[in-house]
């Protein structure tokens, strides 16, 4: 027997691909601002960096969540991906909020590597 036929075939949705790339943007930028504005604005950058990565998985674990509902009650997963459009919403609001407000962490480079982040939906193949 071979693996995929044991474990059910898992959804490939290339997620890891996606977080590897977003890694590599996030320690980049991390490293970029630790060098030019210090370790604060480097902790902001890798700070808005993982929020976004944190986003990935959230969306790929809902995304293998609908797969399974999908299997047994085909057109109710439309009501994950809504939960999930939601939650990711929510996150990304709160942690902002928690890395200005109660961190104190400066915005642009938080702001800078959130956005370079999500350049890896792009950069994953």
């Amino acid at each position: 027997m071979n693996e995929t036929t044991s474990k059910q075939a898992l959804l490939d949705t290339g997620a890891s691909k996606m977080l590897a790339t977003q890694s590599l943007l996030v320690a980049g930028m991390g490293w970029g601002f630790y060098a030019f504005q210090g370790i604060l604005a480097a902790q902001a950058a890798l700070y808005g960096g993982c929020m976004v990565m944190f986003n990935v998985w959230i969306t790929n674990r809902r995304l293998h969540q609908a797969a399974e509902v999908a299997k047994i009650a085909p057109g109710k997963e439309i009501r994950i991906f809504y939960f999930a459009a939601v939650q990711r919403f929510v996150f990304t609001i709160s942690f902002f909020i928690i890395g200005m407000g109660l961190l104190n962490l400066p915005p642009i480079p938080m702001v800078v590597a959130f956005a370079v982040a999500h350049l890896g939906y792009f950069l994953k193949n």
